[in-house]
């Protein structure tokens, strides 16, 4: 039997507040109150959008280096999960909230589900993909009007009666990546017509990254690295990294780093080998989200007491 691991994540409104940095902190970018959190981050050429607790939404028109409040959708829910590409810009929150930008503000579509939701990711053609708690999987082909959910066999997937959280999810062409709890990956060829598992294991991924070359990280429980060179088909275990829960990674060319409960780490070689990131109030503070402007291409983080942080690694 499955035994599920309690994990101290993704709603880190869970977690307690840490001690707060110096207000000198030249990576500081961004700090809100001590009951604040940041959950995701995206960007498009310049223009970024940070979500958290309380439907929080932060702007930036200048690749990270200033944030101000932005247009908050109708809800007082944390949201988890933020995708943005031109004006095609979506939300997704707790009680299975999904939120679509119409050009002047956010309007609420039905999801058909009531699961927290962790992450949306935008695909080519109108396609859209949110997953979330207890196998949610939600696709739209009609740039998130509307929605529909794959019927998966998860007794048949994990020889258990589990549903898994699923907390991450990618799209490169038409073929879509899911990854989450006990370490499985799911992937669909056909913008999620047919879905297959390549990959089950112990530890939760939290999150991950795929590039159009095939390369990606994925990184999650007890310091899990994973590395990919064929598209999520297959991974390996790269050099697990202590027992810091990551939360989260970006990756860009050979640059990679992953964010989490007190730690952070870089790496310049595709995830093989990472060194300890020592900066502000990473060794003490948490991190979840981490993502870079095209222009700057630095990792900027997002996590407790609303802090944004710009690092150069």
């Amino acid at each position: 039997m499955l035994r599920r691991i309690p994990v101290l994540l993704l709603l880190a409104c869970l977690l307690p507040a840490f001690a707060e940095a110096a207000t000198d902190d030249p990576a500081l970018r961004y700090r809100g109150t001590p009951h604040d959190a940041l959950y995701d981050i995206a960007f498009d050429g310049s223009y970024g959008l940070a979500v958290g607790s309380g439907g929080t939404v932060l702007e930036s028109t200048d690749g990270g280096r200033s944030w101000a409040a932005g247009v908050r959708p109708n809800t007082e829910l944390a949201l988890l999960g933020v995708a943005v590409e031109g004006e095609r810009r979506f939300l997704v929150s707790q009680s299975g909230k999904i939120f679509r930008y119409d050009g002047a503000g956010w309007s609420e579509v039905e999801s058909g589900t009531d699961a927290r939701l962790f992450q949306v990711a935008l695909g080519a053609g109108g396609l859209v993909v949110g997953v979330g708690g207890f196998g949610a999987i939600l696709v739209s082909q009609d740039d998130g009007l509307t929605w529909s959910s794959p019927k998966l066999d998860w007794m048949a997937i994990l020889d258990d009666y589990v549903e898994p959280h699923l907390y991450a999810v990618e799209i490169v062409g038409d073929r879509i990546t899911v990854a989450g709890e006990f370490g499985l990956v799911l992937q669909s060829p056909d913008r999620g017509s047919t879905w297959s598992v390549v990959r089950r294991g112990v530890e939760s991924i939290f999150d991950f990254t795929l590039n159009e070359k095939g390369g990606g990280v994925a990184v999650g429980q007890n310091g899990l690295v994973l590395g990919t060179s064929d598209g999520g088909r297959t991974w390996k275990e790269l050099t697990a990294l202590g027992e810091t829960n990551l939360l989260g990674v970006w990756q860009s060319g050979t640059r990679a780093f992953a964010v989490g409960i007190r730690g952070a780490y870089a790496s310049h070689d595709s995830g093989k080998t990472w060194k300890s990131v020592v900066r502000s109030d990473i060794e003490t503070g948490w991190y979840q989200a981490v993502a870079s402007s095209a222009p700057r291409d630095k990792p900027i983080l997002v996590g407790h007491r609303g802090r944004i942080l710009e690092l150069d690694e």
